[in-house]
């Protein structure tokens, strides 16, 4: 299990599964939801993805 908490500074937002491709789907719905983008650029892909870490307390 992979964990994201949201790149926004001051967000508590955050999201686990299994899969890293359904954790950036997830994060991107709340950027457009939650702050507003209306556009996810490359940077942010970028930033989502080095962002994923293995759940807290579990191995990867």
């Amino acid at each position: 299990m992979k964990e994201l908490h949201c790149i926004v500074p001051g967000c508590q937002w955050h999201t686990r599964h299994d899969t890293e491709a359904e954790i950036i789907r997830r994060a991107t719905e709340h950027l457009r939801e939650t702050h507003g983008e209306t556009v996810i650029r490359e940077h942010m892909l970028d930033t989502i993805k080095a962002n994923i870490q293995p759940e807290k307390g579990k191995a990867a």
